[in-house]
């Protein structure tokens, strides 16, 4: 017991003197801050080894203290030490970084595209493409007058194939063009030039159609039917199933399925994001010559020699026939809205159904020989040759129809005056057209589209502007009788 309290003392007398110490280098610090205090920190350190009660006002603190014992100075220096620069953060990219977050990378903005009109291009407000028993493609172009009438001018006359043209097909502004030569020769309309041949099917083609221009369907005498990416021209997929001439191809609004009608009698339904045939109907009425959708995709119309039947979606059954007045054949048909079918005869005669009645509304009378083909464009009424890409809102908006005959002669219509209904006792008969062309050749099939740098042009600078793009992005896989892997329906920029 007696020898403790010596212990006791002399441990008073040393924080007593430690304390003074402290006192002292504080003081000095406060003159000479660039003394070092490195042997009263280490004494200090030694005096007070194992006691953390009494040491709070010292200079160095024991293990275990808060960093509120520090020295002033020195908690300064640890806190501008906390900003310094890295290595790697200083310097080039974002400049110093504080300690615990990330170095902030600045981007860029992207530059808006701006198409360059080559010299050379025209400002035609749409233009209609044809093509021949002479295997030649020929090129109209159509020009508003201030009196709404059409100014027509040859832009191209070339030969396309080595056999009889039989199908063609617009989307974007690629043209598609199919003969008995077995070849889908491609076009590029913006830059006017010639892409290649896709070569996949064995027999005449006989039926194109696009999805948008991200993808085309092609059908042939070898009863198949292709699924081909624009982007590359690669085949993605060969439906199989038609055991005879395919005639038409129809894609569904939606572009997830597609109808194709035969020589085999049969109509048959395809999943596209599969690639694989849905269903197949057996057809009473014989070979169906073309299907197509209504523009909603509610129904469909299959078209027959001498009949016309139209069919709701939902059930699949058909809920209205159309024949015509007096016996003929029908050649081709299109949909105009919901509630018109326009359909080519073979009696030189335009004529234009009522799809919910099935009634006769007009006749559009100018041919000189047997309908080949009808198509239809929706253009802005601007009779000055610039662009429309600053249209204004009050534009007034045409829907032509366009219709070819065997002879050549290739007539054009305003939609708006055709579906007009007749008064009683007024003829159904229509003869005033907007424009009238012959091109002196024998043409089997016609595409219209929209004038490229006048409209799609301007159309398509605004997408990019507001990164606007649509489309099936499709995965390539193998014929349809394999197992392959799903076809992915998403958004595609492809350009």
């Amino acid at each position: 017991m007696d020898a403790k309290k010596p212990l006791k003392s002399a441990l008073k007398k040393t924080a007593t003197s430690a304390s003074s110490a402290s006192a002292q280098t504080s003081a000095k610090r406060k003159h000479t801050p660039s003394v070092s205090t490195k042997t009263a920190a280490g004494e200090g350190n030694k005096r007070v080894k194992g006691n953390n009660n009494d040491n709070k006002s010292k200079p160095n603190k024991a293990k275990g203290n808060n960093n509120n014992n520090k020295p002033k100075q020195q908690q300064q220096r640890q806190k501008k030490s906390v900003t310094l620069k890295t290595p790697h953060q200083s310097g080039k990219k974002g400049g110093p970084v504080t300690a615990g977050s990330a170095p902030v990378k600045k981007v860029a903005p992207k530059p808006k595209k701006v198409e360059v009109i080559p010299e050379g291009s025209t400002f035609e407000d749409f233009r209609v493409v044809a093509g021949t028993y002479e295997n030649v493609l020929y090129g109209i172009d159509a020009y508003w007058n201030e009196d709404m009438s059409l100014r027509l001018s040859p832009i191209f006359a070339f030969s396309a194939h080595i056999g009889c043209i039989k199908s063609l097909a617009i989307g974007g502004q690629f043209l598609a063009s199919g003969s008995t030569d077995e070849k889908i020769q491609l076009y590029d309309l913006k830059r006017r030039k010639e892409l290649g041949a896709l070569l996949q099917h064995q027999g005449t083609i006989t039926a194109l159609t696009f999805h948008n221009k991200t993808h085309m369907l092609s059908g042939s005498d070898d009863g198949k039917i292709c699924v081909w990416r624009s982007k590359d021209w690669e085949c993605l997929k060969i439906m199989k199933g038609h055991q005879n001439t395919v005639h038409s191809i129809a894609i569904h609004p939606s572009g997830k399925i597609a109808l194709s009608v035969a020589a085999d009698h049969s109509v048959r339904l395809w999943n596209l994001l599969l690639g694989k045939q849905a269903s197949m109907t057996r057809l009473p009425q014989g070979a169906g010559l073309k299907v197509v959708w209504n523009p909603s995709g509610t129904g469909y119309s299959i078209m027959f020699d001498q009949e016309i039947g139209i069919f709701d979606m939902a059930t699949a059954k058909c809920i209205r026939t159309i024949k015509p007045a007096k016996k003929t054949r029908f050649n081709t048909m299109h949909y105009y809205k919901d509630g018109y079918l326009i359909v080519g005869c073979e009696d030189k005669m335009v004529r234009v159904y009522n799809t919910s009645t099935g009634d006769l509304i007009k006749v559009l009378v100018g041919h000189s020989a047997r309908i080949k083909d009808v198509d239809m464009v929706t253009v802005p009424f601007t009779p000055e040759e610039t662009s429309n890409k600053e249209m204004r809102a009050e534009t007034k908006m045409v829907d032509v129809l366009t219709s070819v005959s065997s002879d050549g002669v290739v007539l054009f219509w305003n939609l708006e005056e055709v579906v007009m209904v007749a008064k009683d006792g007024e003829d159904i008969n229509m003869k005033k057209s907007l424009g009238e062309f012959k091109t002196d050749m024998r043409v089997t099939c016609l595409a219209a589209q929209k004038g490229y740098w006048k409209n799609v042009g301007a159309e398509t600078v605004a997408a990019e502007e507001s990164d606007e793009e649509e489309g099936i992005d499709m995965e390539p896989t193998q014929d349809s009788d394999e197992k392959s892997d799903d076809l992915e329906d998403s958004d595609e920029d492809d350009e």
